[in-house]
């Protein structure tokens, strides 16, 4: 009854998700404020675009830090290759958005 059953593409995905959470908590490298940002934008991923979408500001809000602390996180996270981001701009304001992506380190 151990038989390991294969998981379906939305299965396989949410392990992704939760396998990166684990990387970047043992990751003692990472401040735990980098770490947290890394957990809000994989927590908030939507599996079917693969991104999430979030500015630095609602981030900083939600996790109670500053904006500065949320860019050097993600500034961090893209140099440590955990994370892409593409900048995108929407609605008459102009204001850009960012679209968030994980990079899964061993699939690489």
């Amino acid at each position: 009854m151990n038989e390991e059953t294969e998981l379906s593409p939305a299965g396989q995905w949410y392990r992704n998700r939760d396998e990166w959470i684990r990387h970047v908590l043992g990751r003692d490298y990472l401040t735990a404020d980098c770490q947290r940002v890394g957990i809000f934008i994989a927590m908030h991923m939507n599996r079917r675009d693969n991104h999430t979408k979030h500015q630095q500001t609602t981030i900083a809000k939600d996790l109670g830090l500053g904006v500065a602390t949320v860019k050097r996180s993600i500034k961090k996270l893209r140099e440590e290759g955990l994370i892409d981001l593409e900048k995108v701009t929407r609605g008459r304001r102009n204001r850009a958005v960012n679209h968030y992506f994980l990079i899964f380190p061993w699939a690489s």
